[in-house]
């Protein structure tokens, strides 16, 4: 019999439970992007904040807004909040 570790890994940053409501069309969408990318909601919200702020912040700069840049500022943005945590 072999043993495998299955899921995600635990986060090493702290989360805070919250409560929020969405229309229930709403969350049906977000369940099924969701599932397709292979994530929880709380991860595809997750997602969408940071997609969203990534956006924003191009946008402001009169930047491109093709998806390798999107995904950068992401990443940069992700990079950020992971550090100043640490």
């Amino acid at each position: 019999m072999t043993a495998a570790i299955v899921g995600r890994p635990k986060r090493s940053r702290p989360t805070e439970r919250v409560n929020y409501k969405l229309d229930k069309d709403i969350r049906a969408i977000l369940a099924r992007v969701a599932e397709r990318q292979g994530r929880n909601e709380g991860a595809q919200v997750e997602q969408l904040v940071l997609f969203y702020e990534a956006c924003q912040r191009l946008n402001s700069d009169s930047a491109s807004l093709s998806m390798d840049a999107i995904n950068a500022k992401v990443n940069e943005i992700w990079d950020e909040i992971t550090v100043l945590e640490d």
